[in-house]
């Protein structure tokens, strides 16, 4: 098998496979198949069965889960296993260690679906997987068990003749079933109830409770919300759940910085904070990024490349613990943000499940583009695994994230008590030079900008205590009024507005 990596359209990559299958058959290798894949978050994989239906049949999903087993493994009893998920166990072994150790795969193909659907129908592989015994091989959990696995969508298969007998494209016919707490509507749907696709409070329910807030990254939806911290009935359920949710924004981290985008993605806001803020910082709760290449296009070839090879590369992220979490990035669901102000950008917020009966969760990912950097990026150790190991990536550092947190507080709509309360504990322990902080609120404040000071939040009313409880609400831990933290925001911004 010859495979080779391309970007652009199908039209295109169909006319360099034929190339490159003529150039091979005149050196004495005829080609038997072509294969054209794509990554399930790309632009055009169909979201639901309808879209998956008008499609040719040489169209589907398509994921390899790649196993370590014993030279004994019992073959038989793992290819009944998996058959009724759709899927196939390899006829010969990839590899044979010296030890006797085998390595195969487990194909799955998921035809006339869309993403959500063939995702759960990974999950529900892994999960057999699993319960066979097979859980996921790490560093922490050697030995047998899932090695890697593959997510991908075929749109071109010239020979699906050739797997008769052993897999075929045959139409998956009943839905999966429907959970008892179905949560919102999907993507379509809750479009048309003036939600962002995005809002997806998945751990609501008997056990928790999640309440909505207001973002004004979604203002352009009827209804600007994104789902709030889970409050769980039961602690010890919410701190098993919370390390979870930790565990998999380090996965995230650890997928993005082993990523070809690890250095054109600068990360910022909560999870850069406990770098400059401590133990103080708010927990954590997505992840920021900039693009660092200002020329590059939101809606453009390359942008639609960072998303799908970012997800692909999230969904083929090993666990850290056996049980998970484990991504099903077929479920993704997108959302423009800042679509009218600001700067462009999207978001992406992705499920992870896990082995361990807790509820499933998800990370989002705020990605923006052309946004203007005063101060450059700094390469920071970002830890995890509690500490174990850490990832390295560019980061904004205290001063520029002080400097985009007054940028928010003095010229949005709508300033945000996050924003207020970073911006206190950045301000008590770093400074960020006057030019700096005028030369960004110009563009918005014009010639007020150089009259500003560190009490032009109180002045301009920006905020309000509905604001503050908004935040409080969210982030119930935090104390003091609105009032308090002003004072505190004043005295900390002098010194930085003093300077020069």
């Amino acid at each position: 098998m010859v495979t080779y990596h391309g970007h652009g359209t199908l039209t295109g990559e169909l006319a360099v496979a034929r190339e490159r299958s003529e150039a091979l058959a005149t050196a004495g290798f005829p080609v038997l198949r072509t294969k054209i894949e794509a990554a399930p978050a790309d632009h055009g994989v169909p979201a639901d069965r309808a879209a998956a239906e008008a499609l040719p049949e040489w169209c589907y999903f398509e994921h390899h889960v790649k196993l370590l087993l014993p030279g004994d493994a019992d073959l038989a009893a793992l290819a009944a296993l998996v058959e009724p998920h759709s899927a196939r166990l390899s006829r010969n072994a990839r590899k044979v260690r010296a030890d006797g150790a085998q390595e195969r795969f487990v194909t799955q193909r998921c035809s006339r679906v869309g993403r959500p659907h063939a995702g759960g129908m990974l999950g529900r592989l892994l999960t057999a997987l699993r319960r066979h015994g097979l859980s996921q091989v790490t560093p922490q959990n050697p030995g047998f068990g899932i090695v890697s696995m593959e997510q991908e969508f075929v749109v071109y298969d010239s020979a699906l003749s050739l797997d008769a007998g052993w897999m075929d494209a045959a139409p998956v016919e009943a839905d999966p079933p429907a959970p008892d707490d179905a949560g919102p509507p999907s993507p379509p749907a809750a479009h048309r109830h003036g939600y962002p696709a995005t809002h997806l409070p998945v751990t609501g329910g008997l056990h928790a409770r999640q309440e909505k807030v207001f973002d004004p990254a979604l203002k352009h939806f009827d209804h600007a919300y994104r789902p709030g911290e889970p409050v769980f009935a039961d602690p010890e359920l919410g701190e098993r759940w919370w390390a979870a949710q930790r565990r998999a924004m380090e996965q995230v981290l650890t997928a993005v910085a082993d990523s070809p985008w690890a250095d054109r993605l600068m990360l910022r806001g909560s999870m850069v904070m406990p770098l400059w803020a401590g133990e103080a910082a708010r927990r954590p709760r997505d992840l920021d990024w900039v693009v660092i290449d200002e020329e590059m296009d939101a809606s453009g070839l390359e942008g639609s490349r960072l998303f799908g090879e970012v997800v692909a590369a999230i969904g083929e992220t090993l666990p850290t613990t056996p049980a998970g979490p484990w991504f099903d990035t077929g479920a993704v669901r997108i959302d423009g943000i800042w679509t009218y102000d600001r700067v462009p950008g999207s978001r992406i917020v992705i499920p992870w499940h896990d082995d361990d009966g807790l509820p499933p969760g998800t990370v989002q990912l705020d990605v923006v583009f052309n946004e203007p950097l005063p101060l450059p990026p700094v390469r920071a150790a970002i830890p995890v695994d509690g500490g174990a190991r850490s990832v390295r990536l560019p980061v904004a550092g205290a001063d520029l994230s002080l400097a985009w947190k007054v940028q928010w507080l003095y010229s949005d709509m709508y300033p945000q008590g996050k924003d207020l309360y970073d911006a206190v504990l950045l301000g008590e322990r770093t400074r960020v030079p006057r030019a700096v902080l005028v030369d960004l609120l110009r563009p918005e404040l014009g010639d007020g900008a150089d009259r500003v000071d560190e009490r032009y939040l109180r002045r301009s009313s920006g905020m309000d205590e509905e604001d503050w409880a908004h935040f409080t609400r969210d982030c119930p831990w935090v104390r003091g009024s609105l009032e308090e933290w002003l004072d505190r925001f004043e005295r900390a911004l002098a010194p930085s507005f003093a300077d020069g």
